[in-house]
């Protein structure tokens, strides 16, 4: 069977934009993981008194809002091969086994893979949408509640450019 150079296109249209959507997934997860350390390195700093009390509790409330995007996206409890029987896969791990999957044919994608794509699409759209409101309110008004009282303010990084940190569970 001879493969048309139109079915391999779609093939590799469709493996680019899954890749495309995989970095979009992990430069949300690496700001993400960024913020968090800054809120635990801000936190770690503060001395234990009342006058702290109200930002270290917006922290923590911050930082659980924080994880629950993250874990929509990425499991990072997955380590080795084994976990992935014991967890979950999440966003980034289907877009992964979709580029494999549709990279193995030498055909165009099917109808279902193209379908599933967009799935994920959507899915990764609306936790990256969940992320975005969270930088507009409440990493804004986190951000207001440290300036007023006179201390340095947690910053997102450009997509891209967020330090990898060990993950913090």
């Amino acid at each position: 069977m001879k493969v048309s150079q139109e079915d391999l296109q779609q093939q590799f249209d469709l493996i680019l934009q899954t890749r495309d959507e995989l970095s979009r997934v992990y430069d949300t997860v690496n700001q993400i993981q960024d913020v968090r350390s800054q809120l635990s390195g801000l936190k770690r700093r503060l001395p234990e008194n009342a006058s702290t009390k109200t930002i270290v509790s917006a922290a923590d409330d911050l930082e659980k809002k924080l994880v629950a995007v993250r874990e929509g996206l990425v499991n990072l409890t997955i380590s080795a091969n084994e976990d992935s029987l014991a967890y979950p896969p999440q966003l980034d791990a289907k877009l992964a086994y979709l580029a494999m999957d549709a990279g193995t044919a030498d055909s165009a994608p099917t109808e279902a893979e193209q379908k599933e794509f967009e799935k994920l699409k959507r899915q990764s759209g609306e936790l990256i949408g969940r992320w975005e409101d969270l930088q507009r309110r409440d990493l804004a008004a986190f951000q207001k509640l440290t300036a007023e009282g006179s201390l340095s303010t947690v910053v997102v990084p450009p997509a891209g450019r967020a330090e990898e940190t060990v993950p913090a569970h």
